[in-house]
């Protein structure tokens, strides 16, 4: 899966908040309680807890510039969802602001340095 497959389902054009394209998406948002990552087991089990088991993609939403080489890359990911994957995926990668996602497009993971958010569609 594409970064710009999002753009489906979200606005993927700022950092400040998740924007569905549909008004009919659920949107659950907190702010980060966590050291490091963005949400701890009891939100992952409130939000995800359904969809564990499915192979989720994840995405920065910005484009990296290597300045000793130049070479542009968008940080992404992919996982089978569990909490222990997610755990092990918030603590250990790069990415500051973050798109996780299934295949199917039917809900979607955002944080940034201060929020999370999640939208499912109904």
């Amino acid at each position: 899966m594409e970064f710009s497959c999002l753009t489906q389902i979200v606005n993927t054009e700022q950092d400040l908040d998740l924007l569905p394209t549909s008004s009919e998406w659920a949107v659950v948002d907190s702010n980060i309680s966590v050291d490091h990552g963005w949400i701890t087991e009891d939100e992952f089990n409130q939000c995800l807890g359904q969809f564990i088991g499915q192979q989720v993609f994840a995405f920065e939403t910005f484009v990296r510039i290597y300045k000793s080489t130049n070479i542009q890359k968008r940080l992404e990911d992919s996982f089978v969802l569990s909490w222990s994957n997610f755990k092990k995926f918030q603590e250990t990668t790069d990415i500051l602001f973050v798109y996780v996602v299934s295949k199917q497009l039917n809900w979607v993971f955002y944080a940034n340095r201060d929020k999370w958010y999640f939208a499912v569609h109904p």
